[in-house]
């Protein structure tokens, strides 16, 4: 019962939506990738079939138990627990064969807690508090609050109502004169006590194990979550490269390692040639593929500790550290030859779009800003000489 319980509780946490692609930008991915891996393998776990097995499971073993009381009261002949455990095997028989009928599974859940109260409550009248089925009060406690429930007083109306029968047959049912059948120091009475600690300490330590995995469960929610807006704050939702702000950062982290190795920079600005004329014969939608599929060959040109982002409309922006400016000239080279030769097609429609750079170098003492205008202007020098190259002089 506990696992379905707990099974519960795990199902809702997975409803949450992830975000899970990797940005080039991202400093340290090692805990985001950790904590992705381990929401996976949870959520691996949480299909149907899986979800009817814990119930079944859950079920099944509370069924096993009470033919294991039931045989053990009535070979004792204690008559009134026998015949309870008579209509316990029933009642979790009945519910194993609810499982896929009843939608809503929590109130088998809650079902099956009120008649462990009750079998807990009327076994220590019984046979008193050796035994010590009385634990059972307590132990369903934490349960009832690790279950998903809307009606948040469901919980505290089952502690309540356990905490005063557990005070109540405490008081009454301590002394062993005063229980129907008196099992205090019999055999008996210990396999009782036995079998009853035994099934306690595996509810406590499966529910601790259950609540840890749980709570490591929303920590990596969490974790991922936060790390999934921060990606959402920096990165250019229809490229998928960084935007503006998030190249700002990265601009900050070049310009500050240049300054720490003493190693130049280059930064190169494109702009798509003609694109108005590209959303106006194919309209703003295709317009969009086309930036995207653009923005895709950068990410593919650009050397591993570069950065690319979409610096605004149709314009790119890429910065290689600890490089000169000929190398960011290749690497702009390499982007226009590979651009220059992609084919779009839209219907039966088919044409070719051209790209224009700006390469300006930049040195450790450089204002950035600086040589972001330096390549602006290239570019537009490149512009009025005919497009579809690359400026890096002056």
């Amino acid at each position: 019962m506990i696992y379905s319980i707990i099974f519960v509780t795990i199902k809702r946490c997975t409803r949450v939506k992830r975000f899970i692609k990797r940005v080039k930008y991202m400093k340290d991915d090692t805990q985001y990738q950790k904590d992705l891996k381990f929401i996976e393998k949870i959520d691996s776990m949480t299909s149907k079939n899986i979800e009817f097995f814990a119930y079944f499971i859950g079920l099944a073993s509370c069924f096993a138990v009470h033919i294991l009381y039931f045989t053990m009261f009535a070979v004792n002949g204690i008559r009134e627990m026998a015949y309870f455990n008579i209509f316990s095997i029933l009642f979790y028989a009945v519910c194993i064969l609810l499982i896929r009928k009843v939608k809503v599974k929590i109130t088998i859940v809650y079902a099956a807690i009120a008649e462990i109260i009750i079998h807990a409550s009327l076994a220590t009248i019984c046979v008193g508090w050796g035994p010590d089925f009385g634990m059972f009060l307590l132990m369903i406690i934490p349960i009832t609050f690790l279950m998903p429930n809307k009606q948040k007083n469901i919980p505290f109306i089952f502690m309540f109502s356990s905490l005063l029968l557990y005070g109540v047959l405490r008081y009454i049912y301590n002394d062993p004169n005063s229980s129907v059948y008196d099992l205090e120091h019999t055999k008996i009475g210990l396999i009782f006590y036995v079998i009853n600690i035994f099934i306690g300490t595996f509810v406590l330590v499966y529910a601790t194990t259950i609540y840890t995995i749980m709570d490591r469960y929303t920590e990596c929610m969490l974790r991922v979550q936060n790390e999934q807006l921060r990606i959402m704050a920096l990165v250019d939702p229809l490229t998928r490269l960084s935007n503006r702000r998030a190249m700002g950062e990265n601009l900050k982290l070049v310009s500050s390692g240049s300054q720490q190795s003493g190693k130049k920079y280059v930064i190169g600005l494109g702009d798509i040639d003609n694109f108005k004329k590209v959303n106006d014969t194919y309209g703003h939608d295709y317009g969009d593929t086309v930036l995207s599929e653009v923005a895709l060959i950068l990410t593919e040109k650009i050397p591993e500790n570069g950065y690319a982002a979409r610096w605004g409309g149709e314009e790119f922006l890429f910065v290689i550290p600890e490089s000169e400016v000929m190398d960011g000239f290749e690497c702009a080279e390499s982007i226009i030859s590979s651009v220059r030769s992609h084919r779009f097609v839209k219907g039966k429609t088919e044409f070719f779009v051209t790209m224009t750079f700006g390469v300006c170098e930049g040195c450790p003492d450089d204002d950035v800003d600086k040589i972001i205008s330096c390549a602006d202007k290239r570019l537009y020098k490149g512009k009025n000489n005919g497009k579809n190259h690359t400026e890096y002089t002056d």
